[in-house]
């Protein structure tokens, strides 16, 4: 049976000490929070997706098309708040990482166009 831990260190690539400590501090807390019944249908759930979704910025569209082990999985993250933020942690040190596919709910950076300085205004 895949871990979670084992799911989110196939993910990505890049493996830093800082993404692989917010990995394990998440998965500590997704082991308080879900079943082991969870928290392999969560592991597996991250192979298949290739994505760690932010569950707590889902719209209530993407929240309702959640098979229901999903949408159990992602109510009992969002219900504990430590937990959730170190879902957003794990989802934007890989953003930080230039991996925005696999924290797809993260908004990739934006370029902010500059103001042309020879332009009157």
């Amino acid at each position: 049976m895949a871990t979670v831990l084992d799911a989110l260190m196939e993910l990505a690539p890049v493996q830093n000490t800082e993404l692989v400590d917010s990995y394990h501090r998440y998965v500590a807390c997704l082991e308080t929070v879900l079943t082991p019944e969870q928290q392999a249908a969560y592991a597996e759930l991250l192979k298949r997706t290739g994505a760690v979704r932010v569950f707590d910025a889902l719209t209530p569209d993407e929240m309702a098309g959640l098979d229901p082990d999903e949408a159990a999985i992602a109510t009992a993250i969002i219900a504990d708040g430590t937990t959730t933020l170190e879902n957003r942690r794990v989802a934007s040190l890989l953003n930080q990482q230039g991996l925005h596919d696999l924290a797809p709910d993260l908004s990739t950076p934006i370029a902010h166009a500059q103001a042309d300085p020879t332009a009157d205004g």
